[in-house]
C-alpha cells in the first residue's frame, strides 16, 4: 500500500507487513537527525526518532496521516525526512479586514498540518491600524477606524475598525509557538501608511492632513525620511512591536512607496544633500537602513519587500521578500530572500489566474541565495474567515509542498494525495476539487472579470489577462 503523504517525505520505503495501530509511539531522541527533521519506523513497534521538539511534532504529524489512512493496522514502512528550507511561511493582512484571534487562530491550525514554520502577519497599511502602541494611543483610536469600505463588492459607507491589544497579539504568538511556528509582524513604511499619518501628521512631509482610506491602491502619502523626528516616532513604535514579539524577524514593508512627495518637501531634499544620497529611490534605502540598523541594535533582523533593492544601496543584512522584480535586483544582490512571487504565491486572486498546478510549480531561480518560501494573502478582497479558507486552500498547501520536499513529485500524484487527505485535513472552507485547476478556455474571461471589478484601467487588465493566459 502507497501511502499518501503531505508534504511528500525526503524518503519512503515500504516494507512487508502491518502494525497495530495502538501500538505505543516510542520517541527517542537523536543528535544525528537535523534540525525539524524525523525518522519514522513502522515494524512490529513504531519508533520515532528526532533531535528537536518540531522534528517530533512533525513526526507526529505524518504518523497522524498515515493512521486516517491505514486504521487499525498501519502499513509498515520506514521514513526519513526533512525541510529543504528553513522558512515556510504564510502571510495574513489584517489591516484591509480585520480577523479576530479565533479566527487567526483557526488559520493557525491550518498551516500546522502543513509544516509552515513562519507566520507573517501584516498589521497595518492605508486602509487601518491594527496594533495597539499604548505610547500613542491615538493611533490606534484614529488608524483602525475607517468610514466608508470600497472594495469591489463591498461598497457602502459603513464605519469599520478593529484592532489586537498587545495581551491578545501575545496570546496568538504562544499560540503558533506551540505549533512551533515564528510570528513576523509587518509595520509598513515608509509607503502603505495613511492609518498611521491620519494618527500622527508629523510623520507625513509638510505635516500635511491625512485620512485612512476606504479602498485599494497605491497612495502618495508616505513618511518624511528627512525629518529627524519621524526616527524617534517610528523607533518608539518599534519598541512595542518588539517586546511583544519575541522572534527574530521584523518587517518594514517598504514596498509601493511614491516619491512625489519627498521630490518637493525641503527636509527631504536637504537629507538627500547631507548624506550625500543619489536620489529619492536612495533615499528610501537610506532610511530602510536606518530602520535596520535601529532593529539590529535591538537583536532583531529586518526583512523588506524587493521594492527597497531599487535604492541600490541596501545593507547586505536585510533580508528581501520577493514579490515582483521585472528588473531582475534580486538576482544580483546580496541579501539572502524570501521567495514569494505574485504570479504563483499570492492567494488573494482567482483560481483562474493561478490555478493550483501553477502554484505547485514555482521553483525560484535566485543563485542560491532562497532561505525559503511564503505565500501571502491580501485581503482588500476577502472579508470572511471562510472565503479566506477557499481563496488559501488548497493552494496554500502547494507551497508547504514546495517548501518543505527535496523531492518534487509529478503534479498529478500531489494532487491525488491532496484529495485523498482532504478529508483528514478538514478545512471547513477549503475550495472543491472541481475549482482547483479552471479549464483553459475559462480562465481568460474570469481573469478579466475579476480585474475589471477592481482596475479602472483598460492595460491593467490586459496585463494580467495576457500573463495568465
Amino acid at each position: 500500500m502507497k501511502l499518501s503523504i503531505i508534504p511528500a517525505p525526503t524518503v519512503a520505503g515500504y516494507l512487508q507487513g502491518y502494525t497495530k495501530a495502538q501500538e505505543k509511539v516510542n520517541e527517542v531522541y537523536e543528535s544525528r537527525i537535523p534540525p525539524e527533521g524525523y525518522s519514522l519506523h513502522i515494524e512490529n513497534s513504531i519508533t520515532l526518532k528526532a533531535s528537536t521538539k518540531a522534528g517530533f511534532f512533525y513526526g507526529n504529524q505524518t504518523l497522524s496521516q498515515i493512521k486516517s489512512q491505514c486504521g487499525q493496522n498501519l502499513q509498515n514502512c520506514h521514513i526519513e525526512d526533512s525541510p529543504k528550507y528553513k522558512y515556510r511561511g504564510f502571510m495574513i493582512d489584517s489591516a484591509r479586514h480585520f480577523f479576530t484571534v479565533k479566527e487567526i487562530k483557526r488559520m493557525i491550525d491550518n498551516c500546522a498540518k502543513f509544516r509552515f514554520n513562519v507566520f507573517h502577519w501584516h498589521l497595518t497599511d492605508d486602509q487601518g491600524w491594527r496594533i495597539e502602541i499604548k505610547k500613542y494611543p491615538e493611533i490606534i483610536k484614529i488608524g483602525s477606524v475607517r468610514y466608508g469600505n470600497y472594495f469591489r463588492n463591498e461598497q457602502n459607507e459603513k464605519i469599520y475598525g478593529g484592532y489586537y491589544t498587545q495581551e491578545q497579539i501575545k496570546e496568538v504568538v504562544s499560540y503558533a509557538h506551540e505549533n512551533f511556528m515564528r510570528v513576523v509582524p509587518e509595520i509598513d513604511m515608509p509607503g502603505h501608511t495613511s492609518a498611521l499619518l491620519a494618527a500622527v501628521p508629523s510623520l507625513c512631509c509638510g505635516g500635511k492632513e491625512v485620512k485612512v482610506k476606504t479602498s485599494a491602491g497605491i497612495f502618495k502619502d508616505i513618511v518624511c525620511p528627512g525629518k529627524e523626528s519621524s526616527y524617534k516616532i517610528l523607533f518608539d513604535i518599534l519598541d512595542e512591536v518588539i517586546n511583544i514579539f519575541p522572534d527574530e524577524y521584523i518587517h518594514i514593508g517598504g514596498d509601493e512607496a511614491p516619491k512625489n512627495q519627498w521630490k518637493s518637501c525641503p527636509d527631504c531634499q536637504f537629507k538627500i544633500l547631507r548624506e550625500h544620497l543619489k536620489d529619492e529611490e536612495a533615499l528610501q534605502g537610506y532610511f530602510i537602513n536606518r530602520i535596520a540598523e535601529y532593529l539590529e541594535s535591538r537583536g532583531k533582523k529586518t526583512v523588506t519587500w524587493n521594492d527597497s533593492l531599487k535604492s541600490g544601496n541596501l545593507k547586505d543584512s536585510v533580508t528581501v521578500q520577493l514579490w515582483m522584480d521585472k528588473k531582475g535586483l534580486c538576482n544580483k544582490c546580496s541579501n539572502e530572500i524570501i521567495a514569494s512571487d505574485f504570479y504563483h504565491c499570492y492567494t488573494d486572486y482567482p483560481y483562474a489566474m493561478t490555478p493550483l498546478k501553477k502554484a505547485y510549480e514555482y521553483e525560484p531561480e535566485l543563485n542560491g541565495k532562497v532561505m525559503g518560501l511564503e505565500t501571502p494573502v491580501w485581503t482588500e478582497y476577502i472579508s470572511n474567515i471562510n472565503y479566506m479558507e477557499y481563496m488559501c486552500f488548497p493552494r496554500f498547501i502547494a507551497t508547504a509542498q514546495r517548501a518543505w520536499s527535496k523531492n518534487k513529485i509529478p503534479y498529478k500524484e500531489f494532487k491525488e494525495q491532496l484529495y485523498e487527505l482532504s478529508e483528514y485535513f478538514s478545512i471547513k472552507g477549503m475550495a472543491p476539487y472541481k475549482d482547483w485547476d479552471p479549464p483553459k478556455a475559462e480562465r481568460p474571461k474570469e481573469i478579466i472579470s475579476h480585474f475589471g471589478s477592481i482596475a479602472p484601467n483598460e492595460k491593467i487588465r490586459k496585463l494580467f489577462s495576457d500573463k495568465n493566459k
